[in-house]
């Protein structure tokens, strides 16, 4: 589990396919609506394209495809993530809610790679991504494809 610290840390809430997800909110730079998307020739199957991001080329990874769920999803939304974690978007489905540290309780859930838990919610739970392993995982892809 990620170390608590004594500030308010908050998760940003977003679903894929029926499926609710979490980052930790200190790794997005902004969320919006699904913005115009240029191709990537000769990128994985699971980037959709790059989007400009104030000036800055940010490649767009549909997040379902890349976790391995059947379906796209309905790429409703886009999640920047901050720049200095990597130049990288993920499409999703809606963004649900933010929610404080001190309103969800942190579980074990069985290790699939990108998990570092469970946020337990008010209406259910969240599975909590490790932003580290996805991207270090999208750059083996990407460096894979060349």
């Amino acid at each position: 589990m990620p170390a608590m610290t004594s500030q308010n840390r908050k998760f940003l809430v977003f679903s894929l396919l029926d499926v609710r997800y979490a980052l930790d909110l200190e790794q997005v730079a902004e969320v919006g609506d699904s913005p115009r998307i240029w191709p990537i020739p000769l990128a994985p199957a699971c980037y959709s394209g790059a989007l400009n991001f104030h000036g800055d080329i940010v490649a767009v990874m549909n997040l379902a495809f890349f976790l391995g769920r059947d379906g796209c999803g309905h790429s409703g939304k886009v999640i920047i993530l901050h720049r200095d974690i990597a130049s990288l978007a993920f499409l999703v489905d809606a963004v649900v809610k933010i929610v404080s540290e001190y309103e969800v309780s942190f579980n074990h859930h069985p290790d699939s790679g990108f998990t570092l838990g469970m946020l337990g919610l008010s209406d259910g739970e969240a599975i909590l991504l490790d932003l580290d392993a996805l991207v270090h995982e999208a750059e083996i892809d990407m460096q894979r494809d060349r």
